[in-house]
């Protein structure tokens, strides 16, 4: 609803507004129109979730479209409207103009009941076409969702070279914090101008929205991760080239709030000046919030205090990001909502956006203007309300000038009519030998740089893991049924591909597989953990990547050349090996390549040299390690989780005792504060001095590969189950009377590597 006075909610606000004439407007800006979209507001209830409930039947109308509002005549004119697409009333998402302004992709959904897909039209309205059609294996992959659903392609993207770029959920990857087959998560594909070669580009295990080709080449785009962190503290920036090659950081691995990065833009062609909208994870409605600055050359990488915080400084040197609308902002810990400046200068917590303006899809029009969707009417529901959000003109002093609203539906993502120069091309060199093994070859110049306190030689090996993530084949088809959401760490399995040398100079030269999602350790000699990537990178097949060091910003990179006179250098590539407790010789299967497994890789060692003190009778100071089947784990597990005996848990959701912690443990972690060197466990059964062996000595209990063994489990963040596959519930230690093909042997399999890692549920996940 519209306030009967234009500027009434704003000055309540203390929002400065400037009246600016048309005409004096267009010359000032330097172009005559702005193509826009028209709709209503997304009816997500997560910022995330636009594919998935973010358009419900009453957000479908004939009048949704994209169209074109001149400055100067004040004139409103379609593009493409719902009426003229299938259907006659769809719902359009985002758009992007071609390089010569002469051209809008969009994607669009016909109904409730289909995907979203990528269409195409002149901006004079001719010439409309479906780029992509859904996938040939459409039925398949929705038979492995397990219900009626569809894939879904959205946020096109012009590429330089001709080609487009988008995310789709033709991934099957599904959101680790929500049920089986619940929450889709889609990543980032590219495909050929007529919708041909359709290929993926990124793994990443969680949503990846809204790529923009930069001034230079790369591509910018928006990634969800949690690598061992919550579930809702790491919104992040990114760049790739085209091709997905090259993906690196920009901001927000290291920036310890629920904020979410979302829609960013270069300011003026500036590859360190961004903008964006600082949005909430939840509730949502297309992702509305406060505009945010972000300089990648100021400061430290992360947000300052708060607004309501007595240290906050609007513009302050000392850290990167600058929310320049601080009459709202998401408080780095609370959920769901937003905080409101009120008139009387505090701020209130809301979670239906009803107590001041709302702001999202911010494009730059100068160093310090922005076009902006703003919700004029601070009492206006943040999506209930179908033309809330209009057309603004904000700048870094606080003005606010409104450029063009309608009285029926909201204006969304403003673009300047305006041809801009085609980004050069960006040529990757790839390694043929590597390529054609699926690998990849990756350098590291000094692992030193960036892990303060840890002597030079120290590090001896680095250990090679994949985050997988979950597919769609992965759902549970059975009642009494555990997901992996309510696992009480991380909520993926990660797996080991081997390890490497580390050389005496911390270097190290080896190669990864090609398009998984890879993170290192830093290892001791005892092949315990002295540092952990809590992020990852995707790597493809021949593309040869260096780095500084460890832990440090992910886009802080080397030229391959400045690693070329280190130790590591001076050899062939290593090739991941298996560590000594998997040797055939030490009782292992002799592969590099690991499943980590509680039940059988950690339970037998219990069950061999602790349950006759630590059983159920009499159990020693009360502590259990048994293998008694508990509803989603053991005792043993349980013991020891609830007590963290193997060192912090990183809960990136629920946990057992603290509740949800989905907003905590972004922060970036020092050298040793996680894993072995923490563990309580570890100490007590390899330190004689340790005052629980004061009694009896529990330091020569277990044998060097019993003890490298649980030391990996202990670095793994206490991980239970080796993938997602196979029935997990206590019930099904017993026979299912409803499937007779069910197997009680496969109760808590243990997966073949294969298994764990592929995106097809085995014959047993039944």
């Amino acid at each position: 609803m519209r306030c009967s006075v234009l500027f009434l909610s704003v000055v309540s606000l203390s929002v400065a507004t400037t009246v600016i004439a048309e005409s004096s407007l267009a010359d000032k800006l330097g172009f005559d129109e702005i193509v826009f979209v028209k709709r209503r507001p997304y009816s997500s209830d997560h910022y995330y979730t636009d594919i998935n409930n973010g358009t419900s039947p009453d957000r479908f109308d004939a009048d949704n479209g994209i169209y074109i509002h001149n400055l100067r005549t004040q004139e409103e004119r379609p593009v493409v409207t719902a009426a003229d697409m299938p259907g006659g009333t769809g719902f359009i998402g985002k758009i992007s103009l071609s390089f010569d302004a002469r051209k809008v992709i969009f994607d669009f959904r016909r109904d409730p009941e289909s995907g979203f897909r990528i269409w195409e039209v002149n901006i004079g309205g001719t010439r409309l076409r479906q780029v992509l059609l859904p996938p040939k294996d459409e039925a398949a992959k929705v038979a492995r969702w397990g219900k009626k659903w569809h894939t879904d392609d959205i946020h096109p993207c012009y590429l330089q070279d001709g080609g487009i770029m988008f995310s789709s959920t033709r991934c099957e990857h599904t959101v680790l914090c929500g049920g089986s087959a619940h929450l889709v998560a889609p990543t980032l594909h590219r495909m050929d101008a007529d919708g041909s070669h359709v290929r993926q580009l990124t793994q990443s295990p969680v949503s990846e929205f809204c790529p923009v080709v930069l001034d230079d080449g790369r591509v910018m785009y928006h990634r969800w991760e949690y690598i061992d962190k919550g579930a809702r503290v790491c919104k992040t920036i990114w760049s790739m080239n085209p091709d997905g090659t090259m993906p690196q950081e920009l901001y927000g691995v290291g920036d310890d709030t629920t904020t979410v990065y979302m829609y960013p833009q270069a300011i003026d062609g500036n590859t360190h000046r961004l903008v964006c909208v600082g949005t909430c994870h939840y509730p949502q409605g297309g992702c509305v919030g406060s505009i945010m600055l972000i300089d990648l050359q100021q400061g430290i990488l992360k947000r300052g205090p708060d607004p309501d915080e007595p240290d906050y400084v609007q513009w302050d040197d000392k850290y990167a990001v600058t929310n320049i609308t601080p009459n709202v902002f998401i408080e780095r810990r609370t959920e769901p909502g937003w905080f409101f400046l009120t008139a009387d200068g505090k701020y209130v917590h809301d979670k239906e956006g009803r107590s001041g303006p709302l702001y999202t899809h911010p494009y730059p029009v100068g160093n310090d203007t922005f076009l902006v969707s703003y919700k004029e009417d601070p009492a206006d529901h943040y999506k209930n309300v179908a033309d809330a959000y209009s057309l603004y003109l904000i700048d870094t002093e606080g003005n606010h000038r409104p450029v063009h609203r309608d009285a029926k539906l909201s204006l969304w993502h403003p673009t300047p009519l305006v041809a801009r120069p085609v980004p050069p091309q960006i040529d990757t060199t790839r390694n043929p030998q590597y390529a054609a093994r699926n690998e990849s070859l990756c350098i590291v110049a000094d692992i030193y740089q960036g892990m303060e306190g840890v002597e030079r030689g120290h590090v001896k090996w680095l250990r090679i893991n994949e985050a997988i993530p979950r597919y769609w084949d992965t759902g549970r088809r059975w009642p009494k049924a555990t997901s992996s959401s309510a696992w009480k760490a991380a909520l993926w399995p990660r797996v080991q591909w081997g390890v490497v040398p580390v050389e005496k100079d911390g270097s190290a030269h080896f190669t990864v597989p090609a398009n998984r999602n890879i993170f290192f350790q830093a290892l001791d000699e005892n092949f315990m953990e002295v540092q952990r990537e809590r992020t990852y990178v995707n790597y493809h097949p021949g593309e040869v990547r260096s780095c500084v060091g460890c832990h440090g910003r992910s886009n802080r990179t080397t030229h391959t050349g400045s690693a070329r006179s280190t130790l590591a250098m001076s050899r062939p590539a290593s090739i991941p090996l298996p560590q000594p407790c998997d040797l055939v010789e030490n009782g292992g299967d002799g592969r590099a390549q690991q499943v980590i497994h509680y039940p059988t890789d950690i339970q037998p060692i219990f069950n061999s040299k602790c349950v006759s003190c630590h059983g159920n009778t009499h159990p020693a100071g009360e502590f259990k390690l048994t293998d008694d089947v508990t509803e989603y784990y053991t005792t043993s597990y349980e013991q020891l989780a609830r007590k963290q005996l193997a060192g912090p848990i990183l809960s990136e959701f629920t946990t057992f005792r603290r509740g949800d912690q989905g907003n905590y443990n972004g922060a970036t972690l020092a050298p040793m504060n996680l894993g072995s060197h923490t563990s309580v466990l570890i100490d007590m059964l390899t330190d004689p001095a340790h005052p629980k062996n004061a009694k009896d000595d529990h330091s020569e209990m277990l044998n060097k590969n019993e003890l490298m063994i649980l030391s990996r489990w202990v670095d793994s963040n206490y991980q239970f189950y080796g993938g997602y596959y196979g029935r997990h519930h206590s019930a099904w230690v017993n026979a299912d009377a409803q499937n007779p093909s069910y197997n009680p042997a496969d109760f808590r399999r243990k997966p073949l590597f294969e298994e764990a890692i592929s995106m097809y549920a085995p014959t047993w996940h039944r």
